[in-house]
C-alpha cells in the first residue's frame, strides 16, 4: 500500500490543550506536540488512523513517555508492523541525507528535527518529510504555516538558518512500515516522486542459478502458494524497498521487501538474490533496539524460498521443514535478565515486524535449531536473530542479544 499525505496540525482544537504524554501543565500538544503530530501523520499515511489525541492516550497508556519526550520505539508494540529503524542526532554532524533518500523512495517518510529560530542553538521543531525537490524536501509541517496538502511545502525555505540542507537538519527518526512502500504522489505531479534517486532505490539480481524462477510474496509465509504475487526469472533485477535491505542479500533465512519491474511487491528470499555491481547502496541504518526483540524471517522450505539440493531441482510450493543438523546435539541457550519483566518476544519471522507467538520470561530454556557454531556466533550480539523452540515445542525466532549461554 503506497503511502498517502494525511495532514495534522498541533493546534487543532480537539487536542491543543491536552498536555503531552507525563509532560507539565504547560506542555500542551499545542505548545510542545510537533513530534507527536508528525508521527500521527506518518502512521495515518501507512494506513493506521490515529490523530494527535488518540496517539497521545496510546503512547501514554504504553508508558510511552518519558515526561513530554516519546519513546519511540513503543511504537511497535501499538502497531507491529511498524519498526523503528534509525534513531540518529545529527546536530553536531553532517545529517545522513542518502538515508532519508532512500526510505522516501522506499516509501518510508522521515520525521526529523529542525530549528524553527535563528537564534543561537536550535529551537527544536519537528516535521515529516514526503518527497525530495532539488536540493530540498517536501514537508509536512504540524505548526499550521501550509495545511493544504496540494500545495508544495518545503523545508529550506522556512528552516534553513542560513545551514545547507544536510547541516539544516539536527535529528532524523525513520520507521518502517510493512506491507506499506513504493514511490509517494507529491502535490505538483500529483504522481510518485522518483527524483530522489534514478534507479529507484537500489536493487538486487535473482541468481542465475534460481531457473524455476523466484516467488514474490505477499508475506512470508511459505506454507502454501496462496501468497504469491508474481514468479520472476533468474536475471531480474528487483528494487529493494528496506533500509536495511541490501545489507541481507545472499543471507540465509532472510527476507526482503522488493518491487518488480512489473511494480509488484512482496517479500523475496534473500539467499537467491546477488547485490548488483555498481547499484547504490545506502548506509546501514543506526538501529534503536530494545528488551523487546521483533520477528525474523522464516526458514527455508523447498520452494524457490528455499536453497536447493545441489542436482535436485526445487518445486514451487512444496514445503519442508526448517534447516536443522541431526548429526549434533542441539545448542541450549537462555532466556538473559536483561529482558526484566517485559519478557522476549518470540517472533514467527526474523523481524520485529513479524507476528508475536509468545514472551519468554528470563531464565527460560531455548533450543537452539540452526548449526550451533554459527548460532554462538550471535550470541549476545545487536540485530541477530536466533531460530528456537521453546519448552512447549513453539518454533520461532528470538533476538540474539537477549540470550546467554546457561
Amino acid at each position: 500500500m503506497p503511502f498517502k499525505l494525511v495532514y495534522y496540525s498541533q493546534q487543532d482544537p480537539p487536542w491543543k490543550n491536552d498536555i503531552l504524554g507525563f509532560g507539565d501543565p504547560s506542555d500542551t500538544i499545542g505548545r510542545v506536540g510537533c513530534a507527536l503530530t508528525s508521527l500521527a501523520m506518518l502512521l495515518s499515511g501507512h494506513g493506521y488512523p490515529e490523530t494527535p489525541k488518540s496517539l497521545n492516550q496510546k503512547l501514554k497508556n504504553l508508558n510511552g513517555f518519558v515526561g513530554a519526550g516519546i519513546r519511540w520505539g513503543v511504537v511497535s508494540q501499538i502497531y507491529p508492523n511498524v519498526t523503528l529503524k534509525a534513531f540518529i542526532p545529527c546536530s553536531t554532524s553532517d545529517a545522513p541525507l542518502a538515508q532519508i533518500d532512500a526510505a522516501i523512495t522506499a516509501g518510508q517518510p522521515a520525521i526529523v528535527q529542525v530549528d524553527y529560530s535563528n537564534e543561537p542553538g536550535i529551537q527544536t521543531h519537528w516535521v515529516l518529510l514526503y518527497g525530495k525537490k532539488g536540493d530540498d524536501y517536501l514537508m509536512l509541517d504540524p505548526w499550521p504555516y501550509q495545511t493544504d496538502i496540494t500545495k508544495e511545502d518545503l523545508l529550506m525555505k522556512r528552516y534553513a538558518q542560513g545551514k545547507t540542507l544536510k547541516r539544516a537538519i539536527s535529528h532524523v527518526i525513520l520507521f518502517e512500515a510493512y506491507g506499506s512502500g513504493g514511490p509517494i504522489s507529491t502535490p505538483s505531479s500529483g504522481q510518485p516522486d522518483t527524483s530522489s534517486a534514478s534507479t529507484g532505490g537500489p536493487v538486487a539480481r535473482v541468481k542465475d542459478s534460481v531457473v524455476w524462477g523466484l516467488n514474490i510474496r505477499s508475506s512470508v509465509d511459505i506454507s502454501s502458494t496462496a501468497n504469491v504475487v508474481a514468479t520472476v526469472p533468474a536475471g531480474t533485477q528487483l528494487t529493494l524497498l528496506e533500509l536495511d535491505g541490501p545489507s541481507r542479500i545472499g543471507a540465509i533465512n532472510q527476507w526482503v521487501r522488493v518491487r518488480t519491474p512489473q511494480g509488484q511487491e512482496g517479500f523475496a528470499a534473500a539467499w537467491y538474490l546477488e547485490n548488483v555491481q555498481g547499484a547504490e547502496t545506502p548506509p546501514a541504518p543506526v538501529p534503536m533496539t530494545e528488551p523487546a526483540p521483533g520477528p525474523v524471517s522464516e526458514p527455508p522450505v523447498s520452494t524457490p524460498e528455499t536453497p536447493a539440493t545441489p542436482g535436485i531441482p526445487s518445486e514451487p510450493g512444496t514445503p519442508s521443514t526448517p534447516v536443522e543438523s541431526p548429526k549434533e546435539d542441539k545448542l541450549i541457550v537462555v532466556v538473559s535478565s536483561a529482558v526484566g519483566t517485559s519478557g522476549l518476544r518470540l517472533r514467527k519471522i526474523a523481524s520485529k515486524g513479524g507476528a508475536l507467538l509468545t514472551v519468554l520470561k528470563a531464565g527460560t530454556r531455548l533450543t537452539v535449531l540452526e548449526p550451533t557454531k554459527k548460532a554462538k556466533a550471535k550470541i549476545g550480539k545487536v540485530n541477530q536473530w536466533l531460530y528456537v523452540r521453546t519448552p512447549d515445542n513453539q518454533r520461532g525466532y528470538v533476538g540474539a542479544e537477549y540470550v546467554t549461554l546457561p
